[in-house]
């Protein structure tokens, strides 16, 4: 896979793509989840409608954790080999597990993630539909024209203060198969969007 950093501000970031099968595998699952109502709202900060937990078999977790766990152990590999990082803390690579569960999001106009983080040590979001709608509403619509910061229904990660030559937030433009790793405790948020579309993404952690 190819696995790339980004280091906006202080913390590291990774953005891999997911294997057609692990994708295949979340997807099937989510939508498994969405009929058997497994509701997790409760747990979550999304102002968002349908937010469900997934259940996987210990067959499907050899397959469906055995990959995001081989990821984040290369996040946090690839981290620690980051020239510019003295020091990546105590965690070991080899320790690292899935924390359960894993949940799924299905973003509609209108809902949107506030600002928030995650409990444990690292987070991951990956995103397994993304309407193009979305994108162009950033482009054509006459809001997104008349702003110079369009940002419907994009990722933004954000850290430090704001001061002059240097940045605090970095925003992304999900797409389809796309899988961000990311410290747990790193502020983020999703912007909502108008676009009669829905969106599906599912996030965990690791600790």
């Amino acid at each position: 896979m190819d696995n790339t950093l980004h280091t906006p501000f202080g913390p590291i970031l990774m953005k891999g793509v997911m294997s057609d099968e692990l994708h295949t595998a979340l997807l099937t699952k989510s939508n498994d989840s969405r009929n058997n109502d497994n509701d997790f709202r409760h747990q979550l900060a999304g102002n968002i409608a349908e937010e469900y937990k997934l259940d996987f078999s210990e067959e499907e977790k050899e397959l469906v954790y055995a990959q995001l766990l081989d990821l984040a152990q290369t996040y946090m590999l690839q981290a620690k080999k980051e020239k510019r990082i003295k020091k990546f803390g105590r965690p070991r690579i080899k320790d690292l597990t899935m924390v359960e569960p894993i949940w799924v999001n299905y973003m509609k106009a209108g809902e949107w993630n506030p600002s928030h983080f995650h409990a444990g040590l690292i987070s991951c979001v990956a995103y397994l539909s993304v309407p193009e709608e979305i994108e162009i509403e950033n482009v054509e619509s006459e809001h997104s024209k008349k702003s110079n910061i369009p940002s419907a229904g994009r990722i933004q990660w954000t850290y430090g203060e704001s001061i002059q030559f240097s940045e605090t937030y970095f925003t992304q433009v999900p797409k389809d198969k796309d899988i961000w790793f990311f410290p747990a405790e790193l502020k983020h948020y999703v912007y909502p969007f108008k676009s009669d579309v829905e969106r599906v993404s599912i996030s965990c952690n690791f600790k």
